[in-house]
């Protein structure tokens, strides 16, 4: 892509992370977004349920209570009565409203009053007449009021679904402060110091989500009858918190909240003992202020974004899912740990919009990107792709549209790259291409086939560089050479035309020319390095052929014919003091010596160039009879040729004329150089893959520091020379390379002064 289409796309990243960033912070300001919070709120709190403190216990006036003590409302002796039972407790709570005299009988209300000041622990409930803007308050009789050990108020606020989450702690009326019944509670419970910490943390006016410990049923409860009746004896109660109310059919206040999905709602007495517990145990929910609640909105999605921008899409879309999942589970966590609400539905508002919105950004970022290079390859390919499509009724701007001049496009760009590979493999010479860091990232079918002729596992993608040249044998200070070509090339500018080469030599004797040349991409950025292994071995050889041909015209051509120049020019001289038979005969062996030379230069340079006829031959065959040609030349000199029968049948796959040639050569090299009434033996032995032909002479033998050069050319060897057997030194060379060219060997095992055994060794002809 370039450059300025990448920053586009970064500035475009930085710009929708940073929009929606805000916007999550905005929603997450609003704490909340309504009911759906609401709802989440609800079934959070019904996950965390605590146990109920174990000093809280309800009395219940319930319907058997009233079947069995007369209708609503008793005698208020009742009530004196069972404070009575209730001696023991630590503070009793009446969740009932005292606020009219009892005109029937006036002493009760005496006897009331008695009782709640006999007892010293009572609490006794006030009614504010507006929660939110308190002005004034509904209190108990006076004479109950003043032998009450507290007071507190009883309001609940409900939400407008009808639900109660919240409670109010504190209030003040008339520069008078008062506090919830739960609180009062804890004052007259000997808890004083608790509370006021508890309330001195509370904001006067506002309001707190309660935090239920449990559904309806959660708290103790026993029948206001029983404990009148004495079934449950005074000690059940001692040292606990009783909270003394309605629970009987249609005299019960009851309200709807979050722990009351499976009941009718939960009674005002038990939601009077959920604060109490929460105030005795310093817990308190809070709703999260609108700047905490914008930063928990704000840093999911600000993460979201950011791990999008490097992000697969598969990747973002798990990563957006399991962000969305974890929002629930992490707020239910806050809620019961952090005692802190902080409302989701911003929060999953806002991660849900984000993978639509980024994906949105980075299809048009895609279809951007693609546009671009779809203009550049109709301008730097324009016969290729110039190409009319018809005509769409909405225009080319769909991405189905895009993805088919994609199509078009990747398969010129697969076409373009065939090429280039076709190219490359129809060059003869190996060829090499390496990345940056100098591994191998192409090679050719030419380079596969160069190394395998020298039997090594051709290059494979990703080898460095020094090790596709260590099994060459190349030396050190020329990989070092090389391996600083590559580091110069990345140096170079595009389109310089640098390259730069180096000749050596490598294993099995080839000579080969290293070529480097530095590769850059269309926007002239160094990818890489060409590097092209020529092999010049025929060249060089073709030049040594020559520079011998020279010597051999230049010196054993002319050697032979300066002698008889320099014989005629003696006899033209004196004609008389000449023995002209044996000037003749000097002129004739001489002749024959240039002939054996032409002759030997002749087939050697044949068995180098010639194209070979593989026919099936057997070599026992072939050594019978060049045993037979020289049946003759042996008799003369009084050697013996044995030939070790009986000789296996050994059938190879050769030229008869080289090969029998080349055996000519061996034997007649032994008859040449061995003393006179001595013995050659032939012999074929078979070997797992290759016939060896072996021919063993009694001759000077050969020193071990000569038995590798006899086999080149116009090589004769001091022991050789001092035998006077003749010769151009050609022969053996001609037994070599006709070997090689059959993909044999010719070999010489020797010591002085004990023979010289000639091997030649040929593949075994396949069944």
């Amino acid at each position: 892509m370039p450059a300025d289409g990448r920053a586009l796309t970064r500035r475009s990243g930085f710009i929708l992370t940073a929009l929606l960033t805000l916007l999550a912070a905005l929603l997450g300001s609003f704490s909340g977004l309504g009911r759906i919070d609401q709802t989440l709120y609800d079934r959070a709190q019904s996950l965390i349920e605590q146990p109920a403190q174990a000093n809280i216990i309800l009395v219940a006036i319930d319907d058997d209570s009233i079947a069995a003590l007369g209708r609503w409302p008793w005698k208020r002796q009742v009530h004196a009565a069972l404070l009575d039972k209730l001696r023991e407790a630590r503070a009793v709570g009446l969740d009932l409203i005292f606020s009219e005299a009892d005109r029937d009988d006036p002493a009760a209300d005496a006897a009331l009053a008695q009782a709640i000041r006999a007892h010293g622990r009572v609490v006794l409930p006030i009614v504010l007449n507006n929660l939110n803007a308190a002005a004034r308050f509904q209190a108990p009789l006076p004479a109950l009021a003043r032998s009450a050990a507290e007071m507190g108020f009883i309001n609940i606020p409900v939400d407008k679904d009808g639900v109660v989450r919240r409670t109010a702690w504190q209030r003040t009326i008339d520069d008078s402060l008062w506090t919830h019944f739960s609180l009062a509670m804890l004052r007259a419970g000997g808890q004083r110091d608790q509370a006021e910490r508890f309330r001195a943390a509370r904001k006067d006016q506002g309001t707190e989500l309660i935090p239920f410990a449990g559904p309806p049923g959660h708290y103790p409860a026993v029948a206001y009858r029983d404990v009148i009746d004495g079934r449950i004896p005074p000690s059940r109660f001692r040292d606990q918190y009783v909270i003394v109310g309605s629970w009987a059919t249609g005299l019960t206040d009851t309200f709807p909240t979050p722990v009351s999905h499976h009941a009718s709602g939960m009674a005002g007495m038990e939601i009077l003992a959920n604060l109490l517990q929460a105030a005795a145990q310093d817990r308190a929910l809070r709703t999260a202020s609108p700047w905490q609640g914008a930063l928990a909105c704000a840093l999911p999605v600000l993460l979201l974004c950011l791990l999008m921008r490097h992000g697969s899409p598969k990747l973002s879309l798990a990563l957006n899912g399991a962000l969305l999942i974890l929002v629930l589970p992490v707020t239910a966590l806050l809620l019961r740990y952090g005692q802190i609400w902080f409302p989701p539905s911003a929060a999953l508002f806002s991660l849900a919009l984000c993978y639509p919105i980024w994906s949105w950004r980075s299809q048009e970022a895609v279809l951007h990107y693609m546009d671009d290079e779809l203009k550049r390859l109709r301008k730097e390919y324009a016969p290729v792709l110039d190409q009319r499509s018809a005509a769409l009724l909405l225009g080319h701007r769909s991405v189905e549209d895009r993805l088919s001049q994609f199509r078009r496009a990747l398969a010129l760009v697969r076409n373009l790259r065939q090429v280039l590979t076709d190219g490359l493999n129809g060059l003869p010479d190996a060829t090499l291409v390496f990345d940056q860091d100098g591994l191998v990232q192409f090679r050719n079918r030419a380079a596969a086939q160069f190394f395998r002729q020298l039997k090594l596992r051709p290059p494979h993608a990703g080898q460095p560089l020094d090790d596709m040249l260590t099994p060459l044998q190349v030396s050190a200070a020329m990989r070092e050479r090389i391996a600083g070509f590559t580091v110069e090339a990345a140096t170079k500018a595009p389109r310089s035309g640098w390259s730069v080469e180096v000749e050596t030599r490598i294993c099995h004797s080839k000579d080969v020319i290293f070529k480097c040349a530095p590769i850059h991409s269309g926007e002239g950025q160094f990818v890489g390095t060409i590097m092209t292994l020529s092999d010049i071995s025929e060249i060089r050889h073709a030049e040594r052929q020559r520079e011998e041909t020279l010597r051999f015209i230049s010196h054993d051509m002319r050697a032979p014919q300066n002698s008889i120049l320099a014989l005629v020019a003696m006899h033209e001289s004196d004609p008389a003091g000449q023995d002209q038979t044996a000037t003749l005969q000097r002129i004739a062996q001489l002749s024959r010596r240039t002939l054996d030379l032409v002759d030997g230069f002749v087939q050697l340079t044949r068995a180098e160039s010639m194209k070979i006829h593989l026919t099936s031959l057997d070599m026992a065959d072939l050594l019978r009879e060049v045993c037979d040609d020289f049946w003759g030349p042996s008799r003369e000199r009084g050697i013996a040729i044995e030939v070790r029968e009986p000789l296996p049948p050994a059938f190879v796959m050769a030229d008869q004329t080289l090969l029998r040639r080349a055996i000519a050569n061996l034997l007649d090299n032994a008859i040449k150089y061995s003393p006179r009434d001595s013995r050659i033996v032939c012999t074929i032995e078979a070997e797992p893959t290759q016939w060896r032909l072996s021919i063993a002479d009694q001759g000077p033998g050969i020193a071990a520091n000569e038995q590798e050069r006899i086999f080149q050319p116009f090589v004769r060897v001091a022991s050789a020379a001092q035998s006077d057997a003749g010769g151009a030194g050609l022969g053996l060379a001609f037994v070599r390379t006709v070997a090689e060219r059959h993909q044999g060997q010719a070999l010489v095992r020797s010591t002085p002064g004990q023979g010289s055994v000639f091997t030649l060794r040929l593949p075994r002809q396949e069944p």
